[in-house]
């Protein structure tokens, strides 16, 4: 607010001194002078009792001229300002009668100047960009940020760009999985608390790590980092930002069976390319937001995480973009017909320094392994993924690719895979 803080202080302050010099220089005197003698004459005010305190007046002068100020500049409502105004002008007409009965004459003169130049002045600048943008933001996109992110836009240099503009954005998308199960085991009511502990939970811990709050409802949360504003980093911040909220959603998990006896299935899905933002809808009905593959794609990912038994999974344009700071491991292949291209989906493990050397042999004891699946090696496989087992917990991504390779063994086949060109892959549809 320091933009906002800076006009209410030049615009008070500078009414302040220019009232005060005309106050103190006589201009409302003959007024006040008027006003005394019509106080006298209605008995409200004994002359030879009257006492005036200047000091006093000027402080409400101050005081009027920076509140009224203030409340136009901060206020976005034009009726709540008119109102503002409305109620600082009675108080200071009810000011002068007051004072007046208990012997103190009091000019209302200077004061109403104080308050129509202030407000004049401040309706000027909320007439600007500057001062129309919080009225803007509040419109467009309201509580979909956090409270910090909400003010570094009102003091940027430049208005976010609400007309139309390609961007790269990261999209991270958190869905439950098991809320059709939950619906048939609990009241609508627990029901209901549940799922809006998760919405609140997840949505507020995203836009609190500076994601913008494109959806949410009971059962998916989906935020976009890198959409406000351009950003290098907005695929660094969702992957450190869905490693935190990992260990957010394993304790709302188990605060859901202490309080209901039901945990959460949920799965995050990461996702980074172009997207078109800007202001869609009409009339009352306008929405900010952007349009492009990736929202598709990272509910997708999401999903996807069911079929493993993963929490957290990459695109493949996000894993070029972070693959540097953090730790990955593959999942499966997929070939997109309509592009003729084949990608790759990785689990986020953790960050870089987190990672220890015992979790990167692990890792890499993995990652040879599916590449020996994928290449029909099966019991080359089954032996590395064997031994990337982590005798201190359950691994469900690990126990799915290890059931693969006995299926293999076994001459079973896999489910799915001749339906992709080369049996390593599975169609992009499919996921």
């Amino acid at each position: 607010m320091r933009r906002y803080v800076l006009t209410f202080l030049y615009i008070g302050g500078g009414v302040s001194a220019l009232v005060l010099v005309l106050f103190f220089v006589g201009v409302f005197e003959p007024m006040t002078e008027w006003l005394r003698s019509k106080w006298v004459s209605q008995g409200l005010l004994v002359e030879d009792e009257m006492v005036r305190m200047k000091w006093i007046e000027g402080l409400v002068i101050i005081s009027l001229a920076a509140g009224v100020s203030w409340c136009v500049i901060d206020v976005t409502n034009p009726s709540q300002k008119v109102l503002v105004i409305f109620c600082s002008v009675l108080l200071v007409l009810g000011f002068s009668p007051t004072l007046a009965l208990h012997g103190v004459l009091f000019d209302p003169f200077s004061s109403l100047a104080a308050v129509a130049l202030s407000a004049a002045a401040s309706f000027v600048f909320a007439g600007t960009e500057k001062g129309m943008r919080k009225r803007v933001l509040e419109t467009l996109i309201g509580r979909r940020v956090s409270h910090r992110t909400f003010n570094e836009l009102l003091e940027a240099d430049e208005p976010p760009d609400f007309g139309g503009v390609s961007r790269e954005v990261t999209v991270v998308t958190c869905r439950l999985f098991n809320h059709e199960e939950l619906q048939a085991k609990l009241k609508p009511s627990d029901l209901v608390k549940m799922s809006n502990l998760f919405l609140r939970s997840v949505s507020t811990f995203l836009t609190g790590r500076g994601a913008y709050l494109d959806e949410s409802g009971p059962e998916l949360v989906r935020g976009y980092f890198g959409m406000l504003k351009p950003s290098e980093s907005h695929a660094f911040h969702a992957c450190r930002a869905a490693l935190e909220l990992r260990s957010r959603l394993k304790n709302l998990s188990k605060e859901c069976e202490t309080r209901w006896f039901q945990g959460l299935t949920y799965g995050v899905g990461i996702s980074s390319g172009p997207m078109t933002i800007g202001v869609y809808g009409a009339d009352e009905h306008f929405f900010f937001s952007g349009i492009g593959a990736e929202t598709d794609y990272s509910r997708r990912l999401s999903h996807a995480n069911d079929r493993y038994g993963s929490d957290l999974l990459i695109g493949p344009h996000t894993y070029h973009l972070v693959k540097s700071e953090f730790e990955v491991r593959p999942m499966e292949m997929f070939f997109d017909p309509a592009a003729n291209l084949m990608t790759e989906i990785y689990q986020l493990l953790a960050t870089k320094e987190a990672f220890g050397e015992v979790e990167r042999e692990r890792r890499d004891l993995f990652w040879q392994g599916v590449i020996f699946l994928r290449e029909e090696r099966f019991e080359e496989a089954l032996d590395h993924l064997s031994r990337a087992r982590n005798p201190a917990g359950e691994d469900a991504p690990l126990d799915f690719f290890i059931e693969r390779a006995q299926s293999g063994v076994a001459d079973k086949g896999v489910e799915g895979e001749a339906e992709a060109p080369g049996k390593h892959a599975r169609l992009i549809n499919l996921m």
